[in-house]
């Protein structure tokens, strides 16, 4: 099998058919944070990015946080007789409960494997892979590395193989990825952090990359 399948490059290792839907929904706060990213022109800057741009960031990390510890398996240990009266009662209104995604309780049936509903084969332009990325900023790349591998993350949890939920020990293999995004939001991220460039990238030089300074092939201005 070539190493592009079922992913491609950073998400090569991805394991893209599972059987636990809850994973693909707590992804999908992580791929919209990936998309605000990329089409932030901040992460253009080779100097940083501001405070705007990066509690932005911060704020959509804690959106997948907060879905994360949505789909742990978190049981309640209320007594089940009394939680199955109230669940058959039909004066009770429906109502998501103290920890959402309720049944944690109760033995589930066995679901069948699905595909995860995000191409991360370069087939969809919005989720773009490494090769049709141009990012200018270290800061970006080095943010959409700790975003792509989180994904890779999610996708190789051993719960990936339960139908509904997933492990206190793999949500918190989780939540190490987040803190490490957080870290590195904090660590290049706002007003204070931002570094004064003065050069332009040969790629951007528009009389070619070789009339950049300190090229070999750079001649002095008499020849």
């Amino acid at each position: 099998m070539p190493i592009g399948d079922p992913g491609k490059e950073q998400f090569r290792r991805a394991i893209t058919t599972l059987r636990n839907l809850h994973i693909a929904a707590a992804l999908s706060p992580v791929f919209t944070m990936r998309a605000e990213l990329l089409a932030n022109d901040e992460l253009s800057d080779r100097g940083g990015f501001d405070d705007p741009t990066r509690d932005h960031l911060i704020s959509l990390l804690v959106h997948c946080d907060r879905w994360r510890r949505r789909v742990t398996h978190n049981p309640d240990h209320d007594s089940l007789g009394d939680k199955i009266e109230a669940a058959i009662n039909t004066n009770n209104a429906l109502d998501i409960g103290t920890n959402p995604f309720g049944g944690d309780d109760v033995q589930n049936q066995s679901g069948g494997l699905i595909d995860l509903p995000f191409a991360v084969d370069g087939s969809d332009p919005d989720i773009p892979i490494q090769s049709q990325l141009k990012l200018k900023s270290t800061h970006a790349i080095v943010l959409m590395g700790a975003i792509d591998k989180t994904i890779v993350a999610w996708t190789r949890l051993n719960s990936r193989d339960r139908t509904r939920f997933i492990t206190r020990y793999d949500s918190m293999r989780v939540y190490g990825h987040y803190q490490e995004i957080l870290g590195y939001l904090n660590a290049f991220g706002g007003d204070d952090n931002r570094v004064d460039v003065a050069q332009v990238l040969p790629s951007e030089e528009p009389l070619g990359p070789n009339d950049s300074p300190n090229r070999r092939t750079e001649t002095s201005q008499g020849t």
